[in-house]
């Protein structure tokens, strides 16, 4: 029976592949175009010949069997020992194939969407579309090494995000029900620029008296009210909300059991400001550590690392890219909303926030900037395998915790870096995202911007 291959051994063929893409020819590459009912997919052998324009895959076990065998006897006949399929993500459409490709022994990669919608164009300068030029453009991507990992988590992980995907649609649901309370339902109870009267107040059910100001908010008893169409919206609304919140708290539950026997939930736990949600969140959206070799790239993932727009003497505000993972960046802002509950962390954000004195947005700014703190600290425990120390920020490199096992390590390229020149975990350097530095010009032009 095929199996799959270990992350750890997959993550590094996927770097053997990024580096030497471009350049070796003894290899079949296969651009995959996915779809509901049949693929499409175009067969090149490297950097020599198209072998195949077209080639039609039906979205069966046996029209997966029929493909492979095409592929083995395209491989038989030029000669060569390795596959490599690109794909481009087409919500689970993609997963059965890649499954199956990946427990026969070939190599899977995805192309970013974004990516292959920005180079469709320069294949003929055409807006056509159609699944055999989708097909080809994947093709040239793979064949230029433009692709990126595609990571395939263990089941416990895997449970981890779709409960993770469960959960954001409840919160999206529960959010709609609040607009519509306040941006539908309140315009009708009364005239939007005045409180409403006690009466109307008190007629409305307990949950939607719970989305008004304090202020607005009464014990007594029932009063006034309105016309029935709408009392009977109001009923039905709060309703809503009652079930939304009982099913997000289900949710919440089912994820915090799934998460808390892996050892690395209860170490992310200790850090300041991340409960079992925030935790069982960051290890959906993370996945496995071993994927990441600098923090860098879990910086990218989410979205925290600094970009800026910079031609000759001009330069742009500097700011987070907000790429990546939205709930990856969404959790760790609550993160620190939480840490600063605790005098050290409050102290740190008062500081952030007399630095850009002024600024109206200083607040969410220094949010941010501690989102990031957090993030590196969220990558010094789980490479560690040791638990929060406070006092990491407050002693010298050398007083760090050692490094994992090579067996925590799996994945990394070489040895671990020397210490020196290294700062304590808890202590970006100022290379770094979510950075305390002093501002400093980007520039010496007009335009000339300040990093915040």
């Amino acid at each position: 029976m095929p199996s799959i291959r270990p992350n750890a051994i997959r993550i590094k063929r996927f770097r053997e592949l990024k580096a030497d893409l471009r350049t070796q020819r003894d290899r079949l590459l296969v651009g995959i175009d996915i779809a509901k009912a049949q693929h499409v997919a175009q067969v090149r052998l490297a950097h020599t010949r198209l072998l195949d324009k077209r080639v039609g895959i039906p979205n069966t076990e046996a029209g997966f069997e029929g493909f492979w065998g095409h592929l083995q006897a395209r491989r038989a006949a030029v000669g060569t020992t390795e596959i490599v399929c690109a794909v481009e993500p087409t919500g689970t459409y993609h997963e059965a194939l890649a499954h199956f490709l990946e427990a026969h022994g070939a190599d899977v990669v995805l192309v970013s969407n974004t990516v292959a919608h920005h180079n469709r164009r320069t294949l003929d300068g055409t807006w056509g579309k159609s699944d055999p030029k989708d097909a080809h453009n994947l093709c040239e991507l793979l064949e230029r090494g433009l692709v990126v990992f595609y990571s395939l988590p263990d089941s416990r992980t895997a449970a981890l995000r779709r409960l993770v995907r469960l959960l954001r649609h409840a919160r999206t649901d529960l959010a709609a029900c609040k607009a519509r309370f306040r941006n539908t339902l309140l315009p009708l109870l009364g005239p939007a620029g005045e409180p409403l009267p006690a009466a109307r107040v008190a007629s409305l059910p307990a949950p939607l008296q719970a989305l008004l100001p304090r202020a607005q908010r009464t014990d007594r008893g029932a009063g006034a009210a309105g016309p029935p169409a709408l009392a009977f919206e109001c009923t039905e609304l709060a309703a809503r909300l009652v079930s939304v919140r009982a099913r997000s708290a289900q949710i919440e539950a089912e994820l915090v059991r799934v998460a808390a026997p892996l050892p690395v939930s209860a170490r992310l736990r200790t850090i300041p400001g991340i409960g079992p949600t925030v935790a069982a969140i960051l290890l959906a959206e993370i996945g496995d550590i071993a994927w990441y070799t600098q923090f860098s790239q879990l910086r990218k993932l989410a979205g925290l690392d600094i970009q800026r727009v910079q031609t000759g003497q001009w330069a742009g505000t500097a700011r987070i890219s907000k790429a990546g993972r939205p709930l990856l960046r969404w959790a760790l802002y609550q993160a620190a909303l939480g840490a600063c509950r605790t005098p050290g962390w409050r102290a740190r954000r008062e500081a952030l926030i007399a630095k850009r004195a002024g600024d109206p947005h200083a607040f969410f700014k220094a949010t941010v900037e501690l989102a990031a703190k957090l993030l590196r600290l969220v990558w010094g425990v789980w490479r560690s395998g040791q638990p929060y120390d406070p006092q990491w920020g407050q002693r010298g490199p050398a007083a760090r915790p050692a490094i994992a096992p090579r067996a925590a390590r799996a994945g990394r390229r070489g040895a671990p870096p020397s210490p020196q020149g290294q700062a304590a975990i808890g202590e970006p350097r100022a290379s770094q995202a979510g950075r305390s530095s002093a501002t400093r010009p980007l520039s010496r032009g007009k335009g000339t911007s300040r990093r915040v």
